[in-house]
């Protein structure tokens, strides 16, 4: 999804909408992967999370991504929405459509590389950032020379920009689809404090964080391909 934990980032750009549609119909069944998260916070289901991706034959990769969160907390109930497309190839972003509703909070995001920046805008506002940013909805492990580094990160949903340190941590047997696998384990620190897990093709399994005091955890319950 998107911001330190869970979060992510409801209509995409029509242009984006255009572009996603004529990948996915140029895309073979194999080239395309859905994965189904469940959100967790304090230990109770909260909402879902889901990823498609699609891979083409030269190299692109479109991730969508879509959660629902809400939950209640005595008189209080939380709502979270994100709706998101990210584009890359060659392990750069190319672009990333986004709109989400942090509990009454809205941000609609376009952000565009130029090849040599990352051009970003968020309800209307623009800045530039670095073109080898991580996005925080960290489906895809970052780049080798990011590993046991600092990492540049773009926030999904806020469009902010966030450093942080990635630290492999370990690997940890972890339910992949009903699969136990041997999942390499990292963790960022610094600007947030994030754990995750991937599989041996690199792609997200588990996350957990504290966000506002909660734990908060995205789970892998399924595999659709």
């Amino acid at each position: 999804m998107s911001r330190h934990g869970w979060r992510g980032s409801g209509c995409l750009l029509a242009a984006t909408v255009a572009l996603l549609v004529m990948q996915v119909n140029r895309a073979t069944a194999a080239d395309t992967e859905a994965r189904d998260f469940t959100v967790l916070i304090d230990d109770k289901r909260a909402g879902d999370y889901h990823m498609t991706i699609t891979r083409q034959d030269d190299g692109t990769v479109a991730m969508t991504g879509q959660a629902d969160v809400r939950i209640s907390y005595f008189i209080k109930t939380f709502t979270y929405t994100y709706r998101g497309t990210e584009i890359w190839k060659d392990g750069r972003l190319l672009r990333l459509d986004s709109s989400a509703n942090d509990d009454g909070k809205r941000y609609s995001l376009s952000a565009v590389s130029d090849g040599k920046v990352v051009r970003v805008k968020v309800n209307g506002v623009e800045h530039a950032t670095r073109p080898d940013v991580w996005v925080t909805t960290y489906w895809r492990l970052a780049d080798a020379r990011f590993r046991n580094q600092a990492v540049p990160l773009l926030e999904a949903d806020t469009g902010k920009d966030i450093n942080a340190t990635l630290q492999y941590v370990g690997t940890s047997p972890i339910n992949v689809g009903g699969q136990m696998q041997t999942c390499a384990h990292y963790r960022l620190s610094g600007g947030v404090q994030v754990d995750m897990w991937y599989d041996a093709q690199e792609r997200l399994v588990r996350q957990t964080a504290i966000e506002q005091g909660h734990r908060t955890a995205l789970e892998l319950r399924q595999i659709r391909r």
